[in-house]
């Protein structure tokens, strides 16, 4: 007699479908950090994510497009910073009005928009969140 529960079974790793990564094409994270430590949230990190999402949502590229969120921890930076992966383009100063033409540019046509790119030989290094480290 089979176990009432079989069907709760997950299926084993190595069977399981990879359904969003193998779809993804860009990650792009976006400096929110809460503690004003570097600026970006002051700087309107908050509007621009919303403003990004919703270009992403309106031209239906979220299946393979992901935003997360980060910590830039780079004080003084003309923020809001976000990188966009895996060309690891950093930018700084964007603001929600250029979230299509960020959209267009960058994620449609592969060009980066210069005026926003980080021009720094020192890329910004990005932190594992203290909640998250502590745990681990």
């Amino acid at each position: 007699m089979a176990d009432e529960h079989d069907h709760c079974a997950a299926a084993p790793f190595e069977v399981s479908e990879f359904r969003v990564l193998d779809k993804l094409r860009y990650h792009i994270f976006v400096c929110t950090d809460g503690k004003d430590f570097c600026g970006c949230e002051a700087a309107g990190s908050g509007p621009l994510l919303v403003a990004l999402r919703k270009e992403l949502v309106m031209r239906r590229l979220m299946a393979s497009i992901k935003i997360n969120i980060m910590q830039c921890r780079q004080q003084g930076a003309a923020g809001p910073m976000l990188v966009v992966h895996p060309d690891g383009i950093w930018y700084e100063g964007l603001k929600p009005e250029n979230a299509a033409e960020f959209v267009e540019q960058q994620i449609l046509l592969g060009r980066p928009l210069s005026r926003f790119v980080v021009r720094s030989a020192l890329k910004p290094v990005t932190q594992v969140p203290a909640h998250i480290s502590a745990t681990g």
